[in-house]
């Protein structure tokens, strides 16, 4: 207490001041998410965006767990000779247990399809193994790609890959089926 007759001196803060401090961590939280919005970006296009058209072929073992397993592990890209290619979004109908890469602009894209059919005694090449899967490639009614389709799981998988591409996405795709699917 201040003697009798001295002058009392109040301590506040003025009132801009608190107004100030007060809405730094409101301001600070704002900028956060604001900058979040802005410079992290989705790899997976979001469902605004042009959908790739990829027609439907037999694919009897679509529905199976063994393409359930392999379908939730395939990567969001995928390798090539000329770079990465982002996973697309099918348009509907969407075909059974089919996945595709690239295809921006209106070219061909990697194409991977889980419960096709054995294939026919008309494979046109020898077995390739790639990390331990086996491949033969097929007659492909797509001018400048090949489809390359497993004969050692129990269901069938088919990927077709544009010439030009490279082995990555074989390599790619062999990768995921070792580790989803047992070989037979």
């Amino acid at each position: 207490m201040a003697p009798w007759g001295a002058p009392t001196v109040a301590r506040r803060l003025p009132r801009v001041l608190v107004g100030i401090v007060l809405s730094l961590p409101v301001l600070l939280v704002g900028g956060v998410l604001l900058a979040s919005v802005v410079f992290v970006r989705d790899p997976v296009p979001d469902a605004d965006t042009v959908r790739l058209t990829v027609r439907a072929v037999p694919t009897p073992a679509a529905a199976s767990a063994d393409c359930s397993r392999l379908l939730s592990g395939l990567p969001g890209e995928i390798r090539t000779d000329t770079g990465m290619l982002p996973r697309r979004i099918l348009a509907d109908p969407v075909p059974a247990a089919t996945v595709a890469w690239g295809g921006e602009d209106g070219a061909t894209p990697i194409v991977l399809r889980c419960g096709l059919p054995r294939p026919q005694e008309g494979a046109t090449g020898p077995l390739r193994d790639v990390v331990g899967v086996d491949w033969v490639a097929v007659a492909d009614d797509t001018p400048g790609s090949t489809t390359w389709v497993t004969v050692d799981r129990a269901v069938h998988i088919g990927l077709a890959v544009p010439d030009g591409f490279g082995e990555a996405p074989l390599l790619d795709v062999s990768r995921g089926i070792k580790i989803a699917l047992v070989s037979r």
